[in-house]
């Protein structure tokens, strides 16, 4: 297992002044955590045009990954693509906000970055979402189809989810160490309030909560 770099990357995090830099280092632990997976050479079930998951679980962030997927949606999104997108993350917005994290948990709300069954911002998902893989589609399949049913074990690699959770922590710990907001947020509302409000980035950058109106997931 590899040391999470935590203190080079709080390094890096501190000398970012510009969203760009603070994109360039996102993107860099973001290679980091797929390197992790490649080096363990698991079989796994998932491939590209499945989203069972994507339509199944509630996917939790931190404001930083928020602002990376926000960034590179600004970049890469044509104006028809944000509008769309902007139509569905308002009405992920509202049906989520009302709902408890479980109740969102068994609802199978899609995540409204799908496009054709395939995730819009592959690159930039965070790190939840790289996280989770499977050895057994069946699996994801019984997930999906029973929402209600929160005992069912996933197929992860057992080892491999190890040590991509204990590299997602030291992500986290060098950020609260700089004392950024350490709030784990729902995605789609976080996402949502980031692309709406620029402010949202500011107030983060002040070392502020960055969302106000995002569903907010309390600590496990």
């Amino acid at each position: 297992m590899h040391e999470y770099p935590i203190e080079e990357l709080a390094n890096d995090i501190a000398a970012c002044s510009s969203p760009e830099e603070f994109d360039t280092v996102g993107q860099a632990t973001l290679r980091y955590f797929d390197q992790i997976t490649e080096r363990a050479h698991v079989r796994v079930d998932c491939r590209e045009g499945c989203s069972l998951c994507c339509r199944s679980l509630r996917v939790d962030v931190f404001a930083h990954e928020v602002f990376l997927i926000a960034h590179y949606i600004r970049d890469h999104f044509t104006s028809e693509e944000m509008s769309e997108l902007r139509l569905r993350l308002a009405e992920h917005s509202s049906k989520v906000a009302p709902l408890t994290p479980f109740e969102h948990a068994t609802r199978n709300l899609p995540c409204p970055l799908l496009r054709d069954g395939r995730c819009s911002v592959y690159s930039a998902r965070p790190h939840s979402c790289r996280r989770h893989h499977s050895t057994d589609v069946a699996a994801c399949q019984f997930t999906f189809d029973h929402p209600t049913n929160l005992e069912s074990p996933a197929a992860h690699d057992r080892d491999l989810f190890k040590e991509l959770t204990g590299a997602m922590r030291g992500n986290i710990e060098a950020y609260r160490a700089l004392v950024f907001d350490g709030t784990i947020y729902e995605l789609g509302t976080a996402l949502d309030e980031a692309l709406a409000d620029p402010s949202c980035w500011q107030h983060w950058r002040e070392h502020e909560e960055a969302f106000v109106r995002a569903s907010v997931t309390p600590p496990g």
